[in-house]
């Protein structure tokens, strides 16, 4: 049987760097149109949605870049920072994309805050106990 594998796009962060590992975790829609891909390593001190990445001051607090197909090709739409970004969070070591692509989650497995529950306090009291981040 013939291969009929085509590839459609290579994807690259907006702010490559070094030992980001972008694309250690990735997410596709059930339709796949939205794309969701983790860079654990990346170093930005960002918070938030499109924040600046040229900042690189926090070693190893992650991010996640979020892309859409448009027809046959694809942009990114999103650059996306924990709100409480620290270093050494590891933001983006895992990612999940409910089937329409409107929802996400994170995990970062090295986050250090002490809150408890949904959206607890931002001390650093817990080290690497570790956080998940949903967005829609």
């Amino acid at each position: 049987m013939a291969n009929h594998w085509v590839q459609q796009a290579y994807v690259k962060a907006s702010n490559t760097d070094a030992d980001d590992w972008f694309g250690f975790s990735v997410a596709l829609s059930a339709d796949g149109s939205m794309l969701a891909v983790g860079a654990p390593l990346e170093f930005s001190n960002a918070k938030g949605i499109d924040g600046d990445q040229s900042d690189n001051s926090a070693s190893y607090a992650g991010a996640v870049y979020m892309f859409q197909r448009s027809g046959g090709s694809w942009a990114q739409t999103a650059y996306i920072k924990a709100s409480n970004n620290r270093g050494n969070a590891q933001f983006g070591v895992a990612v999940a994309l409910s089937s329409d692509g409107s929802r996400l989650a994170v995990g970062a497995k090295t986050e250090s805050s002490g809150a408890t529950g949904v959206d607890g306090d931002d001390s650093t009291s817990a080290t690497y106990s570790g956080a998940a981040y949903l967005y829609t």
